[in-house]
């Protein structure tokens, strides 16, 4: 937040450019002995599993039937639901303003929340539509919440602690509840409806861990020790997605403060290097994609998703420039019904971020994706001219680049009540908030 919390409430921050070590890092020595907090965290368990907690992953249990019923509002998923924005409304409650003033500034970011709340108008299911887009907005609302009341660094230290309550809860209901924390081909699922939920979950709430400051040996050990937990649930949830994003954040880490240091003359030289350099690893990727699919357990199609693909694209020019409106396109009835024929098999989603938006938003979602990318790009780089970086924007780059990455073969972006995107518009309105002096205290 722009301030840090003395007794509960908070004490704005010097308003000055500080000289080269100086970072944001205010923390809040108290936080974990707060009720706030604590009712936090519950609404983020909530928020992550996502509804997700008593689903079986058997393929014996899915039907036609079920996929259309997915967009209906089940009793118990709207208790969830109706129980989940209560919480989050009484901890926005009193601290409105600044989350306002965050969403004027992320105007890309609520031009998305618009664009779906309008697609009503147009939505094959206008019912199903406004209530998503609806929800779609308060997460964002709640997001940008977060980012303006807590700082950099206790943002990390919530995020890992409720990763940690999830992953818990993951292991316990795996092993104590196999029927409903284990798909029936053996991934672990936890508390999540699906194997790759888990693994993306886990990886964005533990997103923070490789940007912790390491100043003692001490420390370092502790990271590592941490580190096993995630990395062990991503591997026992098998979720290729997950481990490349991982990848992709490790990267960030160790190039980012290289370029970073480099001196102003050197910059145009390491930025060279950095776009060949992944030019190079994208053509070598290319070249040799099926060696490294084989070695991730994936063929050339990506499970089917590339034959899908072309089929749903064809679908997408139909609705070329505004698309189907939000979440009105796998209804399980009209154009997805023929698309599930097609296939000869059941869907749920394009298994593309990309695609996805295409079919919601056509043109127009895929037109504001790439602004969004190139408008944080911006801000990470006006950063670079500051006298030091702060470790926190590597983070909230990493984690925006990530899941441009993972939405290749993944729906990441715009999913309404969840985690993914919760932290995602934490990671925009972060960059954003950088650039503001009071952001900006001596360490």
């Amino acid at each position: 937040m722009s301030a840090t919390l003395t007794h509960g409430r908070p004490v704005p921050l010097p308003r000055t450019l500080p000289d080269a070590g100086a970072y944001t890092d205010s923390s809040d020595p108290f936080l974990f002995r707060r009720f706030r907090t604590w009712w936090l965290l519950i609404a983020l368990f909530l928020m992550a599993q996502g509804n997700g907690i008593l689903n079986r992953q058997d393929d014996r249990y899915w039907s036609l039937k079920r996929v259309s019923h997915l967009t209906q509002s089940s009793p118990v998923y709207l208790l969830l639901t109706v129980t989940l924005w209560l919480m989050c409304a009484s901890l926005i409650f009193g601290h409105l303003r600044p989350a306002l003033q965050m969403m004027v500034r992320q105007r890309v970011v609520l031009a998305f929340a618009v664009l779906a709340l309008i697609s009503t108008l147009w939505s094959q299911d206008p019912n199903l539509t406004f209530r998503k887009a609806t929800l779609l907005f308060l997460t964002f609302l709640f997001a940008w919440f977060f980012a303006t009341y807590y700082s950099p660094a206790d943002q990390m230290r919530i995020l890992i602690a409720a990763g940690v309550v999830v992953a818990l809860a993951s292991c316990a209901m795996a092993i104590l509840l196999p029927q409903y924390g284990i798909a029936s081909t053996g991934e672990w699922k936890g508390v999540f409806g699906q194997k790759n939920r888990l693994g993306l979950g886990i990886f964005f709430l533990f997103s923070a861990l490789p940007f912790c400051s390491l100043s003692s040996y001490r420390k370092r050990i502790s990271l590592a020790l941490q580190a096993l937990l995630p990395v062990g649930l991503i591997l026992l949830s098998q979720s290729r997605t997950s481990l490349i994003m991982a990848l992709v954040l490790v990267a960030i880490r160790i190039i980012g403060p290289l370029i970073a240091r480099a001196r102003r003359d050197q910059l145009p030289f390491m930025w060279y290097s950095v776009v060949s350099g992944t030019l190079f690893v994208g053509l070598a990727i290319s070249l040799g994609s099926s060696l490294l699919l084989t070695t991730l357990g994936r063929d050339a199609t990506l499970s089917g998703r590339t034959e899908h693909w072309p089929l749903l694209l064809s679908f997408a020019f139909r609705h070329l420039w505004l698309g189907y409106g939000y979440e009105a396109f796998w209804t399980g009835t009209g154009d997805s019904l023929t698309v599930i024929r097609s296939v000869g098999a059941l869907m749920r989603g394009a298994d593309s971020g990309y695609m996805d938006t295409m079919l919601q938003f056509g043109l127009t979602g895929i037109g504001l994706l790439l602004v969004l990318l190139l408008l944080r790009i911006r801000d990470f780089a006006r950063l670079l001219r500051r006298p030091t970086v702060p470790l926190i924007a590597y983070w909230y780059l990493g984690v925006i680049l990530a899941t441009f990455v993972g939405s290749y073969t993944e729906i990441l972006f715009l999913t309404s009540n969840g985690i993914i995107t919760f932290i995602f518009v934490i990671a925009c309105a972060g960059l954003t908030r950088l650039q503001q002096p009071e952001a900006w205290v001596r360490s």
